[in-house]
């Protein structure tokens, strides 16, 4: 097999990832392709780039991939396909390709003597295909189209080889040569060389976060059907991308005109994602909605807030049911226009069936024939199982479509192995982004754990990251937490989400575990962990812990240290029981 350089490419079109998959699977070991290839040097351009560059012991080739349709019209050439926007260019492929090749030439030329004699040549790949027309710009000689696809790619770099040795031998009377292993290994170095920069923490999860924005093909698919689908439920795990879709689903209705009800659990979150499209202009459409609050909205306006009030919110049935059944009975005595579509992010803390009465009456046509869309974490079953048996059997009666999301595409994989461990809930690990190691930092007592936190977020500040990008996370309150009567830290101002008090630049995030639920931060420092491997604690560590996107220190009293290390142990024990 090949060296592929990046091994897999986030970016690119169908067609050119095929080719490049192939040329992974089917060239030599030793044999290097490079994808993308920044060309400086581009003869017609400020910045160019070569779609595959392959370094080979048969010579260097620079490969154009042309994934969709073909069409050229008046000298102007335009390229399409199901997965890209359609675009258009002067230049034919064969002078792309021959563009990058000599612009690569330049460079490894200008490095090295030892490349003097090299076997420069460029091809011309179309997957999808069939390239028969005749003209004198086209060098069907070097041209791989869906004809003759099919076959071993390495023929392919075989044919190239020859029909560029015999063109050196024709037009200049010398035999080029292909590379030596040791001229692979440098020719590689020059173009795409291995660095190692002195990287600050904020350096490091930067980069680590641009990793995490890339939208996984996995979240593609299930967006595309979920466009076919007026009722979806999509399951997955923390981390598996479930808001990024509930918004993308909620900014496609509202862009073609739905008036759109985007219903959350949590109020943090509801303001963040309020936040977060303000600017977009089809965010006129959406009303992001904290459901505890609208519930109130609505009982006030049908003239039942006496009725409320007179519930005790203490009583373990007020949120689950007493609050929504009376927000049902408000819906059925007041008039209101139900939504378009209601879309509902972190649904599992709202299955109940008295729930699901209140959005049968929010969404125009009911659950039955109306459209919404819900998206739930299964490892987060706040209700039991007969709960879950009834919610699943009036939500089955609406047909609706369900997906599931395997792929973590929010944390690193550090932090999700430390979750897992933490919490005895495992978290994916496939498609998890390589980040810096979590960190566990044991105390010996509150004042010691104070200093350790103190410092902590010093060497974060000093290591260039923003206090912004932290959250301080407790299973307590603030007044019952480690951090109780602190008003700063490291000379950092302490905000308590529950305030409401925003969260200003150069301050530092409290809040609990459950009242974040549905948030992130890019690091998660997590207090007051001392039940550790005590089940009824688990499902709260996991939502705590999980928030992390790139980093996470865990605090805990060294009387818990044999706790985490049996979880550790546990952890260990399932993953060399996991099927694959």
């Amino acid at each position: 097999m090949a060296i592929l350089i990046p091994e897999a490419p986030k970016k690119c079109p169908n067609g050119e990832r095929l080719v490049y998959e192939r040329i992974g699977r089917e060239l030599p070991a030793g044999w290097v392709a490079l994808h993308s290839l920044g060309l400086p040097n581009h003869e017609t351009k400020i910045w160019g780039e070569a779609d595959i560059v392959i370094l080979s012991t048969a010579g260097i080739f620079a490969i154009e991939v042309k994934g969709g349709k073909v069409s050229c019209t008046d000298g102007v050439w335009t390229f399409g396909g199901p997965d890209f926007q359609s675009y258009s260019k002067k230049e034919d492929p064969w002078t792309q390709a021959k563009s990058a090749m000599m612009a690569v030439r330049e460079q490894l030329q200008a490095a090295s003597p030892e490349f003097r004699n090299t076997l420069f040549g460029y091809g011309v790949v179309m997957p999808f295909t069939p390239f028969t027309v005749p003209g004198a710009e086209f060098l069907p000689e070097v041209l791989l189209d869906k004809r003759h696809f099919r076959q071993p790619f390495g023929h392919y770099v075989s044919h190239l080889e020859r029909y560029w040795r015999e063109a050196g031998e024709r037009k200049h009377g010398r035999t080029y040569q292909g590379l030596t292993p040791e001229l692979i290994r440098k020719a590689r170095q020059i173009l795409r060389p291995d660095l190692d920069t002195a990287l600050s923490i904020g350096g490091w999860l930067t980069g680590v976060e641009s990793q995490l924005l890339q939208l996984t093909n996995e979240q593609i698919r299930i967006s595309r059907r979920m466009a076919a689908n007026p009722r979806t439920v999509v399951r997955g795990a923390a981390g598996t991308g479930k808001s990024v879709l509930a918004l993308d689903r909620a900014l496609h209705h509202a862009g073609h005109g739905s008036r759109v009800l985007f219903l959350c659990f949590n109020q943090l979150l509801a303001a963040h994602v309020r936040a977060s499209i303000a600017k977009d202009p089809k965010a006129g459409g959406i009303e992001i909605r904290h459901a505890h609050a609208l519930y109130r909205e609505i009982i006030t306006a049908a003239g039942l807030l006496p009725q409320l009030d007179a519930l005790n919110p203490e009583d373990p049935a007020f949120f689950p049911k007493r609050f929504p059944e009376l927000a049902a009975d408000a819906l059925c005595e007041a008039e209101h226009t139900p939504w378009d579509v209601v879309i509902v992010d972190e649904a599992q803390d709202l299955l109940t069936p008295e729930h699901l009465d209140v959005i049968d009456l929010l969404v125009a046509g009911g659950l039955r024939q109306g459209c919404w869309h819900l998206f739930i974490d299964p490892l987060q079953n706040l209700y039991g199982s007969d709960v879950e048996e009834q919610v699943e059997l009036r939500l089955s009666d609406a047909y609706p479509a369900f997906d599931d999301l395997f792929e973590n595409c929010r944390t690193t994989r550090q932090v999700a192995v430390q979750t897992s461990i933490v919490s005895g809930i495992d978290l994916p690990v496939a498609g998890a982004a390589e980040g810096l190691e979590c960190e566990l930092i044991t105390y010996v007592n509150e004042q010691d754990a104070r200093e350790k936190l103190e410092e902590l977020i010093r060497c974060l500040i000093i290591g260039d990251v923003r206090s912004q990008d932290i959250v301080i996370l407790s299973t307590r309150r603030r007044e019952n937490a480690l951090i109780a009567g602190l008003k700063e830290i490291a000379g950092h101002q302490l905000v308590d989400a529950a305030a409401g008090v925003p969260d200003k630049a150069g301050s530092l995030l409290f809040s609990t575990m459950h009242g974040f639920k549905g948030l992130e931060r890019m690091v998660v420092v997590a207090l007051d962990m001392d039940e550790i491997g005590e089940e009824q604690w688990s499902m709260l560590h996991y939502a705590g812990l999980s928030r992390a996107r790139c980093l996470l220190y865990t605090l805990i009293p060294g009387t818990v240290r044999k706790a985490y290390d049996r979880q550790a142990r546990a952890f260990g024990a399932r993953l060399q029981t996991r099927p694959g």
